[in-house]
């Protein structure tokens, strides 16, 4: 890509900032993390505008840590959507799909919603590239980029104008978003919640439950909060966290506060999480890639309220 193109479409790592972007202010060491966190995802980004080889973008993200991996991945997700957008450039996407989607598939699906929001022109191609499955992601990166960036258009109603399990999606993803502009904070994102439409809650409450658990930083006493506070939508933010859960012991990344908020939440070992949950998307994937990922989200909520009956 010519270098006056690459300087147009980078990003500022000071854009994820907090005092730059107004978020509430938090504790220091969770508007450090969130940051790094924003960084890390420009990182990703940014380099898929310059880089000549996945080669180099193997050697960038081993210098990343647990952490931060899978937000590079998706930031770098954004990138390769966006760069199949220009005239005279080889498909990138479909070769980043091929090589990432396995490790990281949230992820890839989500940062690939990210371009959407930009390049609405571009969603029809670009969802055909996706995994059946995993494509309604695309729509929860559009939500995620929405609340992280616009969050005061975004908590005013759904001007998204999406329809069916869309629309869902795109409010998991306003939800993730809704983590970070509140600073980590399971308290205010409740009382940020509780401000938009009802029917909305239980998709944002699920949104706030995987960020809390991929995102951080949360232990047990965040983690058992977020339930409390979720209330009869417990089960939805119970699931956003196993979707999380699996990324990151597929990734290996799993923290130690965060595996104690995971068992303290689900009554069982983040490993046996993970099981469960790839054994439902397996189960399902298979008969139904189109309509699979609501059903396995359902799935894995329905047991999440049968173990807590048990």
């Amino acid at each position: 890509m010519p270098a006056i193109i690459q300087k147009f479409l980078a990003l500022d790592p000071k854009r994820v900032e907090f005092r730059v972007r107004g978020f509430d202010l938090a504790e220091k060491s969770h508007e450090e993390r969130l940051e790094a966190i924003g960084k890390a995802f420009l990182r990703g980004y940014n380099l898929m505008l310059a880089v000549r080889s996945f080669g180099e973008i193997d050697q960038a993200l081993a210098q990343e840590s647990d952490l931060l991996r899978g937000f590079f991945i998706e930031g770098g997700a954004m990138g390769s959507a966006l760069v199949d957008s220009l005239p005279f450039r080889k498909p990138m996407l479909p070769r980043y799909l091929a090589r990432f989607g396995t490790r990281f598939p949230i992820l890839v699906h989500a940062g690939v919603g990210l371009t959407i929001s930009k390049l609405s022109w571009r969603e029809k191609g670009i969802l055909a590239e996706l995994d059946p499955f995993y494509r309604w992601l695309a729509y929860d990166g559009r939500g995620y980029h929405n609340m992280y960036f616009e969050p005061e258009k975004t908590l005013a109603g759904p001007t998204h104008m999406l329809r069916g399990y869309a629309a869902r999606a795109y409010d998991q993803g306003a939800g993730r978003g809704i983590w970070f502009i509140s600073g980590a904070s399971v308290e205010k994102a409740a009382d940020t919640i509780v401000t938009m439409a009802s029917e909305r809650w239980p998709d944002l409450w699920a949104g706030v439950g995987l960020a809390l658990c991929y995102a951080g930083p949360a232990g047990s006493r965040e983690f058992m909060a977020a339930k409390k506070l979720a209330g009869d939508h417990a089960a939805d933010m119970a699931t956003g966290v196993a979707l999380a859960c699996a990324a990151r012991i597929k990734d290996q990344s799993l923290s130690p506060e965060t595996r104690e908020g995971i068992t303290a939440l689900w009554g069982i070992t983040p490993e046996a999480l993970a099981e469960r949950v790839e054994a439902a998307r397996l189960a399902i994937a298979s008969s139904q890639p189109d309509r699979g990922y609501a059903m396995w989200r359902d799935k894995i909520a329905g047991e999440f309220v049968a173990q807590q009956s048990a």
